[in-house]
């Protein structure tokens, strides 16, 4: 839009200068002023050049000098330098007056110099520049209308950009602030209008929404911790003022009393280790470089220390690990391991003596699934799209002791190695964590 335009204006002074006398008529007119035989004064050059200059293109044009020799010419037969008399320049016009129109002058020279310019035009050209005439004029029309087109354009869209762009400073300036509550839309103006900063205002959109997200996840976190440290705080210091201000005072009673402080007191470092744990995870300092490693017997190890476990809690154990040797994965076989203890640790907490705990393995379509099941309490429906949330308790587990911390970290371990987690469940009847690992070809 920018370039056409300025090419279009730069072809009006090329067309002159192209039909221009001075490109094709005056070569060599500085050359000729130089000479001293023409004996032709300065001044007198002037009023020539100024004649020829008014010659219209299409007319061709010959000067001679008094001695006859022609001095500039754009005829075909009469050729500069060449000599010839007036008998001659006489024969010429009357042998091709039949297809040109002829006219001879003699500029008005301050000087007694005498020079002849002889102009002619061909017969039919009134017809040819006609015709051309006619077409020119649609052809100005049409570039004078699409350069204004294009100046319409420039404007309206500098215009757009210019009022997204404040759009943009004023959204980014209230984010800056920690104003993360409102919508992120442009104008009605510019709503129908797409450029590359109504692009960026919707990325921006898209990272208020995640940086909205972060911060009311943050406050549930400093909410959740709150709320579970307070309970064991609160005994520790009921039962510390007891002692101290003598309401219990037998040694049995004190005896129970510090038991409580001590098991509430390794409560309360227990829930501080998996929050320092937690943020560890969450922080991506923390996140080492993932190293290949044979998964099979990473799984295989899980299952013969998760049997062992459940045989002491009295749960039924089953395992079936279907895989082959040599499956090298990038992992964290620490975090890994972690992962399924936290799957298996919920499992026996929320399943009764005798019911059924079953581990399986399998590489299916490109990718290794692990499923944890049990037989357990179930989850509710409600419940299932929040259970990975941190701090986020279930209906059926509030009467559980826990934190809410515990699938949040396994979900964030599946999310750092790049792997995916789904959980099934019914209510009654059981819940399947399965977690599916690609397998790099």
């Amino acid at each position: 839009m920018i370039v056409i335009p300025i090419i279009c204006s730069a072809s009006v002074p090329l067309f002159l200068y192209i039909s221009s006398p001075e490109r094709v008529l005056m070569n060599g007119y500085k050359e000729l002023r130089k000479l001293d035989s023409l004996n032709i004064e300065n001044e007198d050059w002037d009023v020539l050049r100024s004649e020829l200059k008014n010659v219209p293109p299409c007319v061709q044009t010959a000067v001679i000098a008094e001695h006859s020799v022609v001095l500039l010419s754009n005829i075909p037969s009469l050729k500069p330098g060449t000599a010839i008399d007036d008998k001659e320049v006489f024969s010429f016009l009357k042998k091709t007056s039949r297809n040109y129109f002829y006219q001879v002058v003699t500029p008005k020279f301050k000087s007694e110099s005498d020079v002849l310019i002889i102009t002619r035009m061909s017969r039919d050209l009134n017809l040819k520049k006609h015709k051309f005439s006619w077409f020119l004029v649609p052809v100005s029309v049409g570039l004078a209308i699409f350069e204004g087109a294009c100046v319409f354009a420039i404007i309206s869209i500098s215009r757009t950009i210019s009022h997204s762009i404040s759009i943009l400073e004023k959204n980014t300036n209230r984010i800056a602030s920690g104003d993360f509550d409102f919508d992120l839309d442009c104008d009605s103006e510019s709503k129908h209008v797409c450029n590359e900063i109504t692009s960026l205002t919707q990325n921006l959109d898209k990272m208020r929404l995640t940086l909205k997200e972060e911060s009311e996840r943050r406050t549930r976190f400093i909410m959740g911790i709150s709320h579970d440290l307070r309970t064991p705080v609160a005994l520790i210091k009921g039962y510390t003022e007891a002692i101290s201000d003598g309401v219990i005072s037998e040694p049995d009673e004190v005896k129970k009393s510090l038991s409580v402080i001590g098991s509430k007191t390794q409560q309360l470092q227990t829930m501080i280790d998996s929050l320092i744990n937690f943020v560890k995870l969450d922080s991506k300092q923390w996140r080492s470089q993932l190293l290949p490693h044979d998964i099979t017997p990473l799984v295989r190890e899980f299952a013969q220390g998760a049997q062992m476990t459940g045989n002491v809690y009295k749960r039924n154990i089953t395992v079936s690990v279907n895989l082959r040797d040599g499956i090298i994965i990038p992992v964290d076989s620490m975090l890994f391991n972690r992962a399924l203890e936290n799957i298996f640790s919920n499992a026996l907490r929320y399943t009764r003596t005798n019911d059924s705990i079953s581990i399986s393995a399998n590489e299916e379509n490109g990718k290794v699934i692990i499923k944890i099941s049990d037989t357990g309490i179930g989850i509710e429906k409600n419940d299932l799209t929040n259970i990975f949330e941190l701090f986020y308790r279930g209906t059926n587990s509030r009467r559980e002791e826990g934190m809410g911390i515990g699938l949040a970290v396994v979900k964030n371990i599946v999310d750092t190695h790049g792997w995916k987690i789904f959980a099934d469940s019914e209510k009654g009847v059981g819940t399947t964590f399965s977690i599916e690992i690609p397998v790099q070809s």
